[in-house]
Formats: C-alpha cells, sequence, structure tokens
C-alpha cells in the first residue's frame, strides 16, 4: 500500500506546508528510485525474503527498510509493503519482496531505539533467497518501565482494510506502543476520513481498536475538538478528548470548519469541561494555536499539550515556557495528526500491565518527555520529570542527564526557567550519538528545568526535523513558585486582542452565545489580573 503523505498531513493550518514539503519530499523520492512499472519486464527478478530480528533476545522484530540497487543508484520500489518517505518501507518481522536481480543495499531500522543495520546482497544468480538482519539496541525503552505512545493520528484516503493494515503494521515497526486513534468533522472533507468509522465502531464491545489492541500495539480513541473562523484560518482551537466513553458533540464548532452550519457561539471550554466530567484526558492540539489555549490552561482544565502534532507554531517559548514560567504544570506530549509520517512519540512511566488510563495518569502527573529521535534521560538531586523540589533557600541541585539517538541531534541542554544554562556536546557512540551531563547547577529563584536537543538538531531518516524534550522538575524556594508579571501581562494583552479578532469574525446567533463566548475569555483575565496584583515573584 503506497500512502501519499502530501494529501493527507497536517490540519487545514498546516496542510499547505506539509503538502509543500512532502511534494517536495516525495519528488526528491523519485528521482531516486526505480520502479516496477519502468523496469524492463523481461529482467529477471528475485524473490527476496527479508527477517528482521532483535540482535539480543532473537525475537522477531518489525521494522523499515529501504532498498537501493547497487547498479543503478535508484531505489527499489517495494510493492505491498507501506511506504513512509523517502523509499523507507514498513515491513513485518518477515516480509517477501520481488526485487532485481543485481547487487542491492539494504538498510534497516526498527523505531528510534535501534542503530541502521546496512547490509549488502547479490541477488545476480538467484531466483529466490532469505536474509536475517540482526537489529541493534542502543537501548530498550519498554524493558525499563517507559511506554511510548501517540496522542493524536487520523488516516483517510484508504479503505477500511487499508486503514487497519496500517495500523497494524506502521504502529509495530515504529516501536510504538499505544495508538489514540480520534474521530474529528469537517464538512465536506469527512467523507474521507476513514479513522472516524474505526473509532465509531470502538464504542462497541468488540471493535476493531480492541481486536487490534491484542495483537502487541495497545489503542484506545479519541476525538479532536475544534474550531476555526474559515477552512484554513485560525479560531478558538483544537484539542483531544483520550479514552472516551462517548463522543462530545458537536465535535467540530463553527459555520467555518462545518460548511455554513451553526454558529460560533459556543465556546471549547463547555466540551472541554463535559469531557472531564466523562473522565476524559484533555489534551491542547498544535503548539500554541487557537484563542483558547490560554484561558483553558488558566482554568486548570487542560492535562498537557501536544508539541509539534502537525503545527508551523515549533518554539517551545510560545507554547510551553510561558505557563510554566506563571507556575504552571503543563506537561509535553505529541503525536503526528494525519498518519504517522514522523517518528513523533512521548514517553512515560508504566508500572504492571498497560492500560490506556495508566499511561493517561502517567502524561498528566507530567512524568513525560516527547521525542522522534532522541531518547533523553533525566533527574535532578534524585527527582524526575513531573516531581517538585521544595527548597528552603538558593543552593546547587546536582543533574544527571543524559541522551541516545540513531542521527546526529548536536547537543544536550539543560533549560532553568526557559533560558540554556548548559549543554553538552553529542558525539559518537559506534553506530549511534550520545550526550552526557554531571554536574551542579545553580539555583537562586524558584521555577522549573528540563532536558532537551536543540531546537535545530537536524534531521531523521523520514526528513523531519528533529526534537526532544522533557517534562520539567518544578522548584519551589521557600514554598513559593515562579511568577513572571511580565509574562502574565503580556497574556492579557494577548487575550484582549484575540477578543476583538472573535468579535470581528464570529457569528452568533443570540447575545446569550456572544457572552458565552467572552466570559472564557474574560475570566482568564480576571485570574491573570489577581495573580499580578497579588504578587510579582509567585503565582497563587
Amino acid at each position: 500500500m503506497f500512502v501519499d503523505a502530501s494529501l493527507v498531513l497536517g490540519h487545514e493550518q498546516t496542510v499547505s506546508r506539509y503538502q509543500a514539503t512532502q511534494r517536495a519530499a516525495m519528488a526528491k523520492a523519485a528521482l531516486l528510485a526505480e520502479g516496477q512499472a519502468q523496469a524492463d519486464p523481461s529482467r529477471p527478478t528475485c524473490k527476496l525474503t527479508i527477517e528482521l530480528h532483535d540482535a539480543k533476545t532473537k525475537n522477531p522484530l518489525a521494522g523499515t527498510v529501504r532498498l537501493t540497487n547497487l547498479d543503478s543508484g535508484k531505489a527499489v520500489q517495494l510493492t505491498g509493503m507501506i511506504h513512509r518517505a523517502l523509499n523507507w518501507y514498513s515491513i513485518p518481522a518477515q516480509a517477501i519482496i520481488e526485487v532485481p536481480c543485481s547487487k542491492l543495499q539494504l538498510e534497516a531500522i526498527h523505531g528510534i531505539e535501534s542503530e541502521t543495520q546496512i547490509l549488502e546482497l547479490d541477488t545476480t544468480a538467484t531466483e529466490q533467497t532469505v536474509v536475517k538482519v540482526p537489529l541493534y539496541r542502543f537501548c530498550d525503552q519498554r524493558s525499563q518501565g517507559l511506554v511510548g505512545g501517540n496522542t493524536h493520528l487520523h488516516l483517510m484516503d484508504m479503505t477500511y482494510s487499508e486503514a487497519l493494515d496500517y495500523l497494524k503494521k506502521v504502529p509495530e515497526a515504529d516501536g510504538l506502543d499505544l495508538v489514540f486513534l480520534s474521530h474529528l468533522r469537517r464538512l465536506p472533507d469527512e467523507s474521507r476520513y476513514i479513522s472516524n468509522s474505526i473509532v465509531e465502531n470502538s464504542f462497541q464491545p468488540g471493535g476493531d481498536l480492541e481486536r487490534l489492541s491484542r495483537q502487541g500495539v495497545l489503542y484506545a480513541n479519541g476525538e479532536e475538538h475544534r474550531h476555526n473562523f474559515s477552512r484554513g484560518g485560525e479560531g478558538y482551537g483544537h484539542v483531544m478528548f483520550l479514552d472516551m466513553p462517548k463522543l462530545i458533540r458537536p465535535v467540530s464548532i463553527g459555520p467555518g470548519i462545518m460548511e455554513g452550519q451553526g454558529s460560533d457561539g459556543i465556546p471549547l471550554q463547555h466540551g472541554i469541561k463535559e469531557a472531564r466530567d466523562d473522565g476524559d484526558t484533555v489534551i491542547w492540539c498544535h503548539n500554541a494555536r487557537g484563542f483558547e489555549d490560554v484561558p483553558n490552561v488558566m482554568a486548570g482544565l487542560i492535562d498537557a499539550l501536544n508539541i509539534n502534532d502537525g503545527s508551523t507554531a515549533k518554539s517551545y517559548h510560545d507554547s510551553f515556557y510561558k505557563y510554566l514560567n506563571l507556575g504552571r504544570k503543563v506537561p509535553f506530549s505529541t503525536g503526528t495528526d494525519w498518519t504517522i509520517y514522523d517518528f513523533s512519540r512521548v514517553y512515560v512511566p508504566v508500572e504492571g500491565e498497560l492500560t490506556s488510563k495508566q499511561w493517561l495518569t502517567s502524561l498528566a502527573a507530567g512524568k513525560s518527555f516527547i521525542t522522534n529521535g532522541a531518547i533523553l534521560k533525566f533527574s535532578v538531586d534524585n527527582h524526575f520529570s513531573g516531581d517538585t523540589i521544595a527548597l528552603s533557600e538558593p543552593g546547587e541541585l546536582r543533574v544527571l542527564a543524559s541522551a541516545a539517538g540513531r542521527n546526529d541531534f548536536h547537543a544536550l541542554e539543560l533549560i532553568y526557567n526557559g533560558e540554556i544554562a548548559h549543554t553538552a556536546p553529542s558525539r559518537p557512540n559506534e553506530k549511534h550519538f550520545t550526550a552526557e551531563m554531571d554536574f551542579r547547577l545553580k539555583v537562586n529563584e524558584p521555577g522549573w528545568v528540563a532536558l532537551r536537543v536543540p531546537e535545530e538538531a537536524g534531521k531523521n531518516e523520514f526528513d523531519q526535523d528533529q526534537f526532544a524534550h522533557t517534562s520539567p522538575i518544578y522548584l519551589e524556594m521557600a514554598g513559593h513558585r515562579i511568577f513572571r508579571a511580565d509574562v502574565a501581562n503580556s497574556l492579557v494583552e494577548e487575550i484582549k486582542e484575540n477578543m476583538d479578532t472573535i468579535n470581528a469574525q464570529g457569528t452568533f446567533e443570540s447575545d446569550e452565545q456572544w457572552s458565552a463566548v467572552m466570559q472564557v475569555h474574560r475570566q482568564a483575565i480576571a485570574t491573570l489580573q489577581e495573580w499580578i496584583s497579588q504578587s510579582s515573584s509567585s503565582a497563587p
């Protein structure tokens, strides 16, 4: 199965960017590819069986491979396998592929935890052959109790059976442990959203997500509740509801997204509160996109923030640090939006048998780190992400941190209250890269610390910008949290500007609808102003 990522990546506010980048990637791949249609039909072929396994345990292991014809210098298209990007294909632990009789190079990986295995094959004089490929892990997260999940995924432009095949094969090849498949609406496009049918089916006993979960990767449902003023314009925002007993309706709000139906008179906060009453986990989507992110974070209604899940706004300062510098506790999460176009995942610790509820509880507690490349380890004075360290006065804290990745991520950075406090360069380590920190951090004010790779950290195999960032460890001093009044004042002005935009663009059926939307923003302003008046150094 071939999935054209240029058709399915990104929501309406980011689809142009993704279409452009994916068209470029596909064009680049096409120049390097040797397809069956262009091959000489009289040229002999070989039936190649690829068997992937874990080099340590010898257990079969699904993975992602790329074959190159060394005679022509072109990549070989793998008919029947799932195309990812730049001629990489996801395959099961054993795959039978027809290849040209020639000298070939095979590259193989599993998720983000294995080194790249590169083998040369000679099929010039054989009709069939078997190659056994050991994959060497430089880390094994699951064996350490860390579970990787994708919190934002939809599928479109596939048949139902193709979508189920995709869900069975791709997450396993990528080393994902948990995937949330989510429902969403937009007219008239939703007729192409095949994941909607699978999610609706999940509310019935024995649904397809339950059936898929018996095969290895755990699946759970979700909904993307959202509002836009126009097809491609910003609106109140997009928010995920995960592990739902039922859909929250309306799923999508406003005539801009529902082809003229309804009004802009329902704030996202109404649906968020209903979802929380149902026991759903609530995650804001797309970094800082949308006008209701600040009000809902200020109200304590958001369990985590999805970063780099199909958004063009990648600044941590815009989408994450501003809340932390007000003393808010907001964990990091991530997903991939339309298809699994990247290795993006969020890791959290889970003890015992994995359930979606356990995993989401650990995520909401802030015990997470996100990545599409480097694996992070982080502690401060034996405390970990999500913990709070209570200090009576300024002092020093021991920071232990490390990163390991298949591709060079350039460096490891310790962030203290939004600024880089320490850097360690990456170094080659066999067939991967590592970086380590062991130093004492001088702490002179309350706040937070977190670990990340640089915001410019190079590319991964799918030509995506690499990222990795932990949720923070919080620092209290003499009972006080950090509170920066300048950040609060800037958010008050941002909210006021958003209210002006809503007044200019919104369509309301009554004064009551208008008032309901405005009240969400007025309350956030009142909360921020109260905090500012109470203290310029700590939040309540």
